[in-house]
């Protein structure tokens, strides 16, 4: 799913949510994903469930820097793919997991388009080396195939009166 520049906080959240799912398919629950925000385990969440659940849902979308840094943490994301413009949560994994990337972006700044194609040349010559295509990498990084989220347990849907009825005639007639 490719992101546009102006891709809600929203739709950010839900990529990265189903990137979260547990080894049972589920996504973690907005209580889960609250406590994670603590700077520390057990520490004190940077925000409640109902934050997140708002931010999840469109509802706000405008957190503070403390809840942006929180749910990043929770959400093993970079801060700055959560901010406006930031779509590449690839390049932004790379440059802040890796110093040397950082290195190399330093060095090129002053070379100006010359500088930044030649590193792009550079880079994809590597990848064909190492067995990689040259095409292009995804914004987002394609982890493994969804698995189908069961239904979560809870209160069954109520019914209507007719509903209801129709129900209680199969019942009694064991249909």
């Amino acid at each position: 799913m490719p992101l546009g520049p102006d891709t809600p906080l929203s739709s950010k959240l839900a990529v990265l949510l189903r990137r979260k799912r547990g080894a049972d398919g589920k996504t973690p629950s907005t209580r889960v994903i609250a406590a994670a925000t603590a700077e520390t385990p057990g520490g004190k969440p940077a925000m409640t469930h109902q934050v997140v659940n708002d931010l999840l849902n469109g509802d706000k979308s405008n957190p503070t820097v403390a809840q942006l840094t929180g749910l990043a943490r929770a959400l093993d994301s970079p801060v700055a793919y959560l901010l406006p413009g930031y779509n590449g949560l690839t390049s932004l994994s790379v440059y802040e997991e890796h110093q040397d990337a950082r290195e190399a972006l330093r060095l090129v700044h002053d070379l100006g388009e010359a500088g930044a194609a030649e590193l792009l040349e550079a880079a994809r010559e590597i990848r064909r080396r190492h067995g990689h295509s040259d095409l292009a990498v995804p914004e987002v990084p394609e982890n493994l195939p969804p698995a189908v989220e069961p239904p979560r347990p809870g209160r069954r849907r109520r019914l209507s009166f007719t509903e209801a009825a129709e129900r209680a005639v199969s019942d009694l007639e064991g249909t």
